[in-house]
């Protein structure tokens, strides 16, 4: 099987891919169906990649196509996360999930809750540790994944979502943006929250 991997950071993800024997192609930039016609792509995956999948993509690609999420969906689909979670105390996890036409609102394959300390982590080293977390679940569930062995999650509640710009705003206000212990985030974005009240 022939693998599209869509990320900034494909290395544990090779790591992976390579054990089954697949092969595989890295790309970032913007995908189109006579692209993954010319590359003869079986199977897409998508970690940090940046950019909208088409429509026709995700319906030639419907049980083919994943995303792997540093959030417990459907908690904190959309951008930063991370961030999200630890300022409106939802729960903290990862999450591997199908693309559909909307945003991280594919049927979930698989997700974990991560406990972080918010006394010991920034921002960033939470980051880091879920990118790990989500890294070892794609690793344990890879051979379950390609060969469409698994039941969907349905999950109970809505969930949550932001927008890219929404972060960005929020993370202007902390004192040492991604360095901020995540403790002191939660404090700060409450003072600010309360001066505008």
């Amino acid at each position: 099987m022939k693998i599209l991997i869509l990320s900034p950071y494909p290395k544990k993800i090779i790591q992976t891919i390579k054990k089954t024997g697949d092969s595989y192609e890295i790309y970032s930039k913007k995908i189109n169906l006579s692209f993954l016609k010319e590359k003869e792509i079986d199977f897409i995956i998508s970690y940090g990649y940046q950019h909208i999948v088409e429509k026709e993509i995700i319906q030639k690609y419907k049980n083919s196509i994943i995303n792997l999420h540093i959030s417990f969906l459907p908690f904190n689909r959309g951008s930063h996360p991370n961030l999200w979670s630890h300022m409106e105390g939802t729960p903290s996890g990862i999450s591997i999930h199908q693309i559909d036409e909307g945003i991280d609102t594919g049927g979930i394959i698989f997700r974990k809750k991560i406990l972080i300390d918010a006394e010991n982590h920034t921002l960033r080293t939470s980051y880091e540790l879920l990118k790990s977390e989500l890294e070892i679940l794609f690793e344990r569930n890879w051979a379950k994944i390609r060969q469409r062995n698994y039941k969907l999650i349905l999950p109970i509640d809505n969930g949550t979502f932001h927008l890219k710009k929404e972060g960005i705003e929020l993370l202007s206000l902390l004192s040492e943006g991604w360095d901020t212990n995540i403790k002191k985030a939660i404090s700060e974005s409450n003072n600010f929250k309360n001066k505008l009240l």
